[in-house]
């Protein structure tokens, strides 16, 4: 039985390393998270064979670690998410979205899933949009899709999902956009290329100087991202966004955050949905 080498975190220590989180990520870890920083940053002192976590810090912070940062980062990054999670997003997709774009004849749109993990956010507005907008009115759609977890962007690109995740997937929709693995892929699931080249995936950091982005949004998604901002990086990311939400668009956010009055020209429209005037 091979033992597993457990490492012991002191305040110090703790304070350290969710102090450059908040620096790198803009992700405030409370006191309640020790346990998950001990987890997750054990598996780095473990792959570069460091004995504590003062010396992760050290080597983190200095000139040889640069090349660590994605890894400090991708390890504290949660990515929970779900195919159509918060369903009721989608439906407002289909029951105002899509009646407004095929009224103004418009023949392209755009959408931002901003954080979007593993994938099965964008890969849903895809599906919704083909479905009910780019197929039977001839409309483009373009989806654009970040995250700052390399790891989660590259599972999101391979578009491979098992079972147990594509079962939120409506059947119309999981007959028509996935190809069901045989032999040795029994089980798993592929979107098919008709979505996934419809998204394009980026790696971005909400707390970038500058976002490498040029154009404007129809929607912006993002979902139970800024949950984990405090109040001042919670107001300099939404502000940051809406900018480049075009007139009349709209921003969806998680069920359990709000823009309070932290952001100007948005209209609250319902369930977490607002209006750019």
């Amino acid at each position: 039985m091979i033992e597993i080498k457990k490492f012991s975190l002191s305040d110090e220590e703790f304070n350290k390393l969710r102090r450059l989180v908040f620096d790198v990520a803009g992700i405030c870890l409370s006191d309640s998270k020790r346990e998950l920083v001990i987890s997750r940053f054990s598996r780095r002192l473990r792959a570069l064979n460091l004995s504590t976590f003062d010396e992760y810090y050290r080597f983190v912070i200095s000139p040889d670690g640069v090349s660590e940062i994605q890894n400090f980062i991708n390890s504290i990054t949660t990515n929970k998410t779900d195919f159509f999670r918060e369903a009721h997003h989608f439906d407002f997709l289909v029951e105002r979205f899509v009646p407004e774009i095929v009224a103004s004849r418009r023949r392209e749109v755009r959408v931002w899933s901003a954080g979007c993990a593993t994938g099965e956010e964008p890969y849903s507005i895809a599906m919704v949009l083909r479905h009910h907008l780019v197929e039977p009115h001839g409309v483009q759609a373009k989806i654009f899709a970040t995250d700052i977890d390399t790891h989660a962007l590259d599972t999101a690109r391979n578009g491979i999902y098992e079972e147990r995740q594509v079962r939120p997937v409506p059947e119309e929709l999981l007959h028509k956009y996935f190809l069901r693995g045989k032999g040795p892929a029994f089980g798993l699931y592929k979107v098919k290329d008709c979505i996934k080249e419809s998204v394009s995936f980026r790696q971005l950091n909400f707390v970038a100087e500058n976002y490498p982005i040029s154009v404007f949004f129809d929607v912006i998604f993002c979902r139970n991202v800024i949950i984990y901002f405090n109040a001042e990086t919670k107001r300099r990311v939404l502000n940051r966004l809406v900018r480049y939400l075009a007139r009349g668009g709209y921003l969806v956010l998680g069920h359990s955050e709000t823009i309070f009055d932290t952001v100007e020209g948005l209209t609250y429209l319902k369930n977490t949905v607002y209006r750019k005037e």
